[in-house]
């Protein structure tokens, strides 16, 4: 069979930080699932939308279509009104292709989706065995995960599988298929060119409510340091790659492997530096130094608030006793900190949103990412908030993390969309912040960055 993947462009609003600083980071899973398919004698093309700029007339004028092929699309919630535009120009040239979508949003709505004609079928959750099982035309009555349409235009959910995929199974994505030279880090998190993001896992340890943790199960599932090690040295001899993003939920959620891939990139001499994701309590000092010699500059940190009665009511399971030891550890060690934050969190008030915007700015901190509270459907907060009527619209390409979508009875929407842009003036535009971030300043490389992470915020202030 002949499957044509596709991920949508996305359009980031003016006034948010991730116009400023977004990565563009290649479709893993669309690259794992083109490497499966091809070892099992199949064909695939990849369409990234997103790293190429393309709107939808621009997919369709790469659309190569076959007499066999499925086009699959997959899809966030910020992205899923692009996908169903794609979708719906597909269908109207080529009204007898079958459409597969996969994906987060797709994952909650496939009911939905499947009722009102947007596609075909739908993959829930984890693919690689349904896509297989698809490819090689299994009856679909027998595929796991998969939501359907009978000739008779009946809906059948089939069951979910409980079974995962050993991820040292897979192959190494397929790179060739994918516009390689688009691909960078989050602007601000990388020393070096080219960078690239990777994930390595699938789970988080932490079960936030603000989170859709069952996406890939209840079990933090790893590649080995072996093969991640492997990868990462075929990215460099391949495609030059100098700088890594590991974009797993938490990174360091197994420290085991954090050290081994740690020994291993430090004893072959590796030459890569790379930042990570990680929780406050997965981290200790010894592991912080050993991630520094093998290469790690910076981690992300999601901090989110300093308030311990929403750490609680978010299902944190961390307290904020803990955020200062470990901004102690992590700067002993010499690498940078990029604090995660969020605004508008349910139970918070004016006076916690200013606290947090004060507490990220006292702790003297690289970076801070400061994220406007978003319910996304499949996670627990969303559910609290529908239940309650707090969610103020389903405007899907707004639930970005720079608009407030909810209406909560302690803070208002307004409320939290001004401090939000309060945030970012007072962190950035502080006279001692951009005096003390250009003394650490050692390459050109570097000062260029700051200086477009700058000029990125004042321009998202004024809009």
């Amino acid at each position: 069979m002949h499957f044509v993947f596709i991920n949508p462009n996305r359009a980031l609003a003016k006034s948010s930080i991730w116009s400023v600083v977004n990565s563009i980071t290649p479709p893993i899973g669309l690259a794992l699932m083109s490497s499966l398919l091809q070892r099992a004698g199949h064909q695939t093309e990849i369409i990234d939308a997103m790293a190429l700029n393309l709107d939808v007339s621009g997919v369709l004028a790469a659309l190569n279509v076959h007499e066999d092929t499925i086009v699959g699309i997959t899809a966030t919630t910020p992205d899923i009104d692009m996908a169903i535009d794609i979708t719906r120009a597909v269908r109207s040239r080529y009204p007898g292709l079958q459409i597969l979508m996969g994906g987060v949003h797709p994952t909650i709505f496939h009911d939905e989706l499947i009722q009102r004609g947007v596609c075909d079928l739908v993959i829930r959750g984890e693919a690689e065995g349904s896509i297989l099982a698809l490819a090689n035309q299994e009856p679909l009555e027998n595929i796991p995960n998969l939501t359907w349409r009978t000739s008779d235009l009946e809906v059948v959910q089939n069951p979910q599988s409980s079974d995962f995929v050993d991820l040292n199974d897979l192959p190494i994505p397929d790179y060739a298929k994918l516009p390689m030279s688009r691909y960078h880090s989050a602007l601000g998190s990388a020393k070096r060119t080219p960078s690239i993001g990777m994930i390595t896992s699938r789970g988080c340890p932490g079960k936030c409510t603000f989170c859709f943790s069952s996406m890939f199960g209840s079990r933090v599932r790893v590649t080995s340091a072996k093969l991640v090690f492997e990868h990462i040295m075929h990215l460099k001899i391949v495609y030059g790659i100098k700088e890594v993003s590991f974009y797993d939920d938490t990174f360091t959620a197994n420290r085991r492997r954090v050290e081994q891939l740690c020994n291993l990139l430090i004893s072959e001499n590796a030459d890569i530096s790379w930042s990570c994701f990680a929780r406050v309590d997965t981290v200790n000092p010894d592991i912080l130094k050993l991630m520094r010699a093998a290469g790690c500059h910076q981690i992300m940190y999601g901090f989110e608030t300093i308030d311990d009665d929403v750490l609680r009511a978010v299902n944190k399971k961390v307290t904020s006793d803990r955020y200062r030891d470990v901004i102690e550890w992590t700067r002993d060690a010499k690498i940078d900190i990029r604090g995660a934050f969020m605004l508008g969190i349910p139970g918070e008030r004016s006076d916690g949103m200013r606290k947090t915007i004060d507490f990220a700015k006292s702790i003297d901190i690289q970076c801070a990412i400061i994220n406007i509270t978003t319910p996304f459907p499949g996670t627990a907060l969303f559910q609290w908030a529908k239940d309650n009527g707090y969610i103020k619209h389903t405007h899907w390409s707004l639930y970005d993390m720079a608009h407030a979508v909810l209406e909560l009875p302690t803070i208002s929407a307004k409320e939290v969309e001004a401090a939000y842009k309060k945030a970012y003036r007072e962190f950035y535009l502080r006279p001692m912040y951009v005096l003390n971030r250009l003394r650490s300043i050692s390459t050109k490389e570097e000062f260029l960055i700051h200086l477009q992470v700058l000029k990125g915020i004042v321009s998202m202030l004024i809009k």
